[in-house]
């Protein structure tokens, strides 16, 4: 389900919001979704969260069959890598190329590395 949600965010212009709901905790409840994002505050949460955000959202869960009723609240504390869940790469991305890459995946079998940025050298 974020997977999902996250790519309709991307294809529909809000790769922020997508990357903001992938390392936030996603809580699915019988009637509703909550999704808590550690280290943002309410103001910050409703910039990046807009109207046309949450309307992708509504849509993409009410496709995959989810409770369409969610809240994205502020978590508790800072953000820290060590508590964050990494979040699938984006179907199509730079991110998802450079973790397919079988020199990426044997040094994070190795250095018990992670991936925390990915920049795109190709040229256009």
């Amino acid at each position: 389900m974020r997977h999902a949600v996250g790519s309709a965010l991307v294809e529909g212009g809000h790769p922020s919001a997508a990357q903001l709901l992938g390392s936030g905790a996603w809580t699915l409840e019988a009637t509703s979704l909550r999704i808590e994002v550690p280290g943002m505050g309410k103001k910050m949460l409703a910039l990046t969260i807009n109207a046309s955000a949450e309307k992708m959202i509504r849509q993409e869960l009410k496709r995959l069959g989810a409770p369409t009723r969610f809240m994205v609240v502020p978590g508790e504390g800072a953000a820290s890598a060590g508590a964050q869940i990494e979040a699938p790469p984006l179907a199509g991305s730079v991110r998802e190329a450079a973790l397919a890459n079988p020199l990426v995946q044997r040094a994070r079998e190795i250095f018990k590395a992670e991936v925390r940025s990915v920049v795109d050298l190709r040229q256009k």
